[in-house]
């Protein structure tokens, strides 16, 4: 008896003590940092962690970009480009102020979208970012935040002349190399995304191929059922409906699996053990890219 009241007590306060885990965490990237983070909390909080999130995001950044914001920051104090949000309120920070506004376990870095695939963007600018990171919050972990492959049907890959599957190879190899150097995690979004579009049934077959692209009927939408990103959408130019391909951003499927594999990679806990999900995302789908993040943290 005495053995099964002491059992209980121990497994009491170890779920106890689950559910007063704290987190903190301070992204510095952009709009695709946004994405990952978007549902980040919630899942976290389903899982018993408190997440403590910093966003030292700007859309469009790139490493050069925040590193040369902090050099410019170091000279003039008075350069504060990131919004900071806390109970008491929003107030503007330097890179500098916010790797010191919390205790942060984690701080993550990435590139530029468009330059995810091109390693030569990379330096000297992560190498610089990385030396603040380790002189102002010496205890924060290093994370590399692995962005995904645009769509087939962007017109940037028509450009770059490459396909979708080789912006994912060398964009997985220029995060893999920079995570070597800098003895960093990945936190494996891209390769997530990548299982899910190779997955048998969940192509995303782009253009449309029952779709008038030339002259569209508002408000009807080409058929992307499975993207992971937003693809085409309404908007309004000069009052008038136009039809605009986002083929970068996430939309709820991606940030979804996005924050699940960001949630295992912190965390080290069981994306699969998660029950949220957010509106947009059905039952079976949220199941799929549980055990995706699952797979890809655990076996990239």
């Amino acid at each position: 008896m005495r053995y099964l009241l002491l059992l209980v007590t121990l497994c009491l306060f170890t779920h106890h003590a689950s559910a007063e885990t704290t987190i903190r965490v301070l992204t510095i990237g952009n709009s695709f940092a946004e994405n990952a983070c978007k549902n980040l909390k919630s899942i976290a909080s389903d899982g018993d962690v408190s997440l403590v999130l910093g966003t030292a995001n700007l859309g469009g950044c790139t490493l050069e970009r925040h590193a040369t914001l902090a050099k410019q920051s170091a000279a003039d104090p008075d350069t504060k480009p990131y919004n900071y949000r806390s109970e008491t309120g929003s107030t503007k920070l330097n890179l500098q102020e916010y790797l010191q506004a919390q205790p942060w376990d984690y701080v993550t870095l990435q590139q530029m979208s468009a330059l995810s695939h091109q390693p030569e963007t990379y330096h000297p600018h992560i190498d610089e970012l990385v030396v603040l990171i380790r002189k102002l919050a010496p205890q924060a972990k290093i994370l590399i935040h692995q962005t995904w492959a645009y769509r087939p049907d962007s017109p940037l890959l028509k450009n770059w002349a490459i396909t979708q599957e080789e912006m994912q190879q060398r964009l997985v190899n220029a995060y893999s190399d920079v995570a070597q150097q800098f003895d960093a995690k990945v936190i494996p979004v891209g390769q997530a995304f990548h299982q899910v579009r190779s997955t048998p049934g969940r192509e995303v077959v782009v253009p449309d191929p029952t779709s008038d692209y030339k002259t569209p009927s508002y408000p009807d939408l080409p058929d992307e059922s499975h993207s992971l990103v937003v693809g085409w959408q309404w908007a309004s130019r000069d009052g008038k409906p136009s039809l605009r391909l986002d083929f970068k951003h996430a939309n709820a499927s991606g940030c979804y699996l996005a924050g699940l594999v960001w949630y295992e990679t912190i965390t080290g806990n069981d994306a699969r053990q998660i029950k949220f999900a957010p509106r947009g995302v059905d039952a079976e789908d949220a199941v799929f890219f549980r055990e995706v993040a699952h797979r890809v943290v655990n076996h990239p």
